[in-house]
Order: C-alpha cells, then structure tokens, then sequence
C-alpha cells in the first residue's frame, strides 16, 4: 500500500475497508495524517497541523476522523470532517488526552487520558461533550479499542510493572486480564 524511509503509523481502516488513514512522517519528518484509498492508490493529506498529529479512527459512517493535535499546545482529541474539512476540538484539559476510538453509536468516543495522574480510559458523549472515566484497575490503562457491538473495551493494562491486554464487560461489569507476557501492547479488535 505505501513504502517510505520515514516512520509509519496508526494505521485505521474506514468502515467499507476501501480507505486507510494513517500517519506518515514524510514530509520533512513532521507527522501529517493521510487518507490512502486502495483502489486507485490515490491519497490526501488531512492534518498538517503544528505539532502532533496522530492516531487517527473512523468514524462509524466513515465521513469523520477522530485524531489527536497538539496544535494549542498540549495533544487534545479533535473530529475531522472529510467532507468539508470542518476541524472540531472535543477536549480542553490540562493533561494529554489521545487514542480516540469511536464507539459503535458514533455519539461517542473513548480515549486514554492522564487527567486522573495517570493513564485511563474515557467516553466522551458527542451530544455535550461530558466526560466519564471508564477505567478503574490499576494506575495504568491506555491504547483502547472497543467491540463491533460496543460490549467490550480492550486496552493496555500494567499490573506489577508487566504489560498485558485486559477486558472489560460493559455488560457484566467485568474486568479481565486475558494475557500474560511482560510487554503486550497496541490490541485492536
């Protein structure tokens, strides 16, 4: 799909699996989002802006972005219509908010955030913008993901300074460590 000397990443597929959004480092070794479509190898470069510009997710019906920029200053979660190239900031706060992930509603997103003193998982209500921690176990949880059906939250999870991938059941209220290696890292479901 695309070969480069520079660093590659935060690959995301869009929801019809016709387009990938990635962050490449390219240009003069500045990060720059781009939306690569498979078919035609046509490409376009989103989000250019000051600073970080990084781990883009599709939104649901695939017409928006979720990203991170630090272009204030201090990396904030943004939304990104592709249509219009609308730049919309969902969070303001103090400490680094990053990784969105939609969730399957499209009202929502989660996003790692050390707002607590230290990494944790959040939902962001699109309709008013409320905040809700997510993530209780431990002092260390980052790099979310969530299910198709919206049931189950996959993240990164440090317990006795080891790395492992956890569940949590949104259903059941359940937390699981389902891995068991020193360094597991990046889940995506």
């Amino acid at each position: 799909v695309l070969r480069s000397k520079e660093p590659i990443m935060s690959p995301s597929w869009s929801p019809d699996g016709s387009q990938i959004a990635y962050v490449s480092f390219e240009a003069d070794g500045v990060p720059a989002i781009y939306v690569h479509e498979l078919a035609t190898s046509n490409r376009r470069k989103v989000s250019a802006t000051r600073g970080i510009n990084g781990a883009p997710d599709w939104s649901p019906d695939g017409q928006r972005l979720a990203l991170t920029l630090s272009k204030d200053g201090n990396p904030e979660i943004y939304v990104l219509d592709l249509n219009t190239g609308g730049l919309t900031r969902l969070t303001e706060h103090y400490a680094i908010d990053t990784e969105p992930r939609w969730l399957p509603d499209g009202e929502s997103l989660i996003f790692t955030s050390s707002r607590s003193g230290g990494p944790q998982i959040y939902r962001l209500a699109m309709s008013d913008g409320s905040v809700r921690r997510l993530s209780f176990e431990g002092n260390y949880n980052a790099r979310p993901d969530v299910t198709p059906d919206g049931r189950f939250l996959v993240y990164v999870h440090r317990r006795n300074g080891l790395f492992n991938i956890a569940v949590q059941d949104f259903r059941r209220g359940t937390f699981n460590v389902v891995t068991s290696t020193e360094m597991a890292e990046s889940p995506s479901v």
